[in-house]
This record gives C-alpha cells, structure tokens and sequence, in this order.
C-alpha cells in the first residue's frame, strides 16, 4: 500500500469486538515521501499508510491516535502512537509487517502494552523538535531534504538572542496557522520551555558552510508554529528582522505580521516525553 489508494477496508468498519488491549507504537519515518501524518484520503500519508497495513491483519480499519500531527515533508525520530487490538492478537506482527517491507521510509521501533487510559496525544507531558539550517555559499548533498539551506551567512548571537524571547508563555498567533474549516475561536497560547540555537557538525564540513541546529521544547505546539519560529529566527540572523522584533510581533497576534514558514524539510519531531512510574 501506500500510493494514496483506497483502504481494504471502509473507514466506520466495525471495531475489535470483546476484550481488548491498548498498544503504544514508537515509530520513525522519513517525511519527504509523505503528505504528512494524518490519514487524508487519496494521499500517501504515514498513519493511512498503517492503517492499511494494519486493517487486513485486524480485520477493522483500526483508530490511531498520535502524539502530535506532522506536515508534508515533515520528519520523526520518535513519534508515540496509541490503537486499540483484541487482547489474543500477537501485537509484535504490527512492527514486523512494517519492518519487513521494501520501503525503508517508516520503522516501528517498539511495539508494548498501555493502560487503557494512555492516550498518545492528551498522555503527553512534551513535545520536542529540532530543525536544521545549513548556512552558506555551498550546499551538501549529503544533507539534502534533511536542511533548510540558506545561502547566507548568519548571525549565530542574534538568533539565540530571538529565540530566547520566545520562551514562556505567549499567543503564537502570529506564528501559526488556525484551522481550517471552523468557525469556533481556538486558543494559540502555548507555552515554550526550551528554544536554543547550536553549531554542529556536518558531512562535508568545509569552512563555506555552517551547519545550524534549532532545538524547541514546550508541552504542546500548533500548526507550522516551529517552522514559523525558524524562519523569523533566519530573518534575524541575515539581518532583515531584530531579535527586538520578537515581542512586539507575537504581541500584533497578526499572521501577517511575521514571516513565511521555513521549509519542512528540515524539521524532525525529535521526541515525545509521558510521565513515567
């Protein structure tokens, strides 16, 4: 499966019928050939992809939650998802029909029990990103659909210096985009508790090039609000915005007021974080 076809099975096929247990799936995909996380009908996306993985193993097309959706070209490490299976089913078969196929874009790397009450999504305590920028005049192929690659030099201090006016509590309106197809107010106030710029290393490593790597952390995050948090963060570093510009456009609560997303591809949701004990 996976070309956008239809499932095997109609979407409100009857569920796991008498006892059944909660399954925690951690999985990781490479987001370049997906047009995102979330089932949409006649695209390749990751969950669509296992659920018609998933439906004629079942014998039902099964809910999945997750813990978090992802874009188009948007990537994991480690993404929690949560689905529900008769309590005879042998729930190590959900990884290895994955593992075994011929395509090497997603990868379940555990498969366990949870109780009934954990939920990928609500469980979840933190969410964590990272986004890479190569900055400069020569690209790396080694890199490619891995970075953002900005064919600038930029300033390092000046984008801490942004960031950093990012973390607390604030109305990301400006930073993010409201969804679709409601008419009901939705809060975008969200909380950052960790947003830092760092230089690491890259393939190539030639003095042309400098490889940046973003890290965000907070409980919850919306709609291109990460990408969104990047871009401007870029538009510092060159130059065109101040880290003194921060305050003032989260405070207009204006999509217009701020900048384009930066591109998805280089973006990972690096980790989902749950209470343990």
């Amino acid at each position: 499966m996976g070309s956008g076809e239809p499932s095997l099975f109609d979407d409100d096929a009857t569920g796991p019928s008498g006892p059944v247990v909660r399954v925690r799936l951690e999985i990781a995909y490479d987001g370049g050939g997906f047009r995102g996380l979330a089932p949409n009908p006649g695209v390749r996306t990751v969950v669509g992809e296992l659920r018609d993985l998933y439906a004629p193993m079942l014998g039902y097309v099964p809910d999945i939650t997750m813990s978090g959706r992802t874009d188009a070209g948007v990537h994991a490490r480690r993404q929690t998802l949560t689905l529900d299976v008769p309590a005879t089913f042998e729930i190590d078969r959900l990884a290895k029909v994955v593992n075994r196929r011929r395509t090497d874009d997603v990868a379940v790397l555990s498969v366990d029990t949870a109780d009934d009450d954990f939920d990928a999504r609500h469980s979840a305590t933190g969410r964590r990103y990272r986004y890479r920028v190569l900055a400069g005049s020569v690209p790396d192929p080694l890199l490619a659909g891995r970075v953002w690659w900005v064919r600038d030099d930029l300033s390092l201090p000046a984008m801490q210096l942004a960031a950093d006016a990012f973390i607390g509590e604030h109305d990301f309106s400006s930073f993010c985009r409201r969804p679709k197809g409601t008419d009901t107010p939705v809060s975008l106030v969200r909380r950052v508790r960790e947003a830092r710029w760092r230089v690491v290393d890259h393939p190539l490593d030639t003095p042309e090039a400098a490889l940046l790597e973003f890290e965000i952390e907070g409980p919850a995050f919306c709609h291109q609000m990460v990408r969104s948090i990047v871009a401007f963060c870029v538009a510092v570093g060159r130059g065109q915005r101040s880290p003194a510009d921060v305050l003032p456009t989260l405070a207009a609560r204006d999509r217009n007021a701020s900048v384009s997303p930066a591109p998805p591809d280089g973006l990972t949701l690096w980790d989902v974080t749950y209470p343990t004990g």
